[in-house]
């Protein structure tokens, strides 16, 4: 008997071990793509533009922005709208 697709959805707390695993990698060295020009490149390539509540990272390509982040009371904000993929 095949298995039903609802079979095998589960909430977000099944993959902890998968996106651990992801997000305690060197975010540096990962391979990011621009949504805006398609370029490819590590994301220590990117330019950084910090302030005290955070940083915002741009593609040194086309200047697009690529990823926010921020600190605040209420927790840490990662936006990253601009980029198409992040490969580790």
């Amino acid at each position: 008997m095949a298995e039903k697709i609802s079979d095998l959805v589960l909430d977000g707390n099944a993959a902890a071990g998968c996106l651990h695993e992801i997000f305690a990698s060197d975010i540096t060295i990962a391979q990011i793509q621009c949504d805006a020009c398609s370029s490819t490149r590590p994301v220590g390539s990117l330019r950084l533009y910090a302030a005290p509540m955070g940083a915002v990272l741009r593609c040194p390509h086309c200047d697009g922005v690529m990823m926010r982040a921020v600190n605040t009371p209420y927790g840490r904000w990662l936006e990253m709208s601009g980029t198409r993929c992040l490969r580790f």
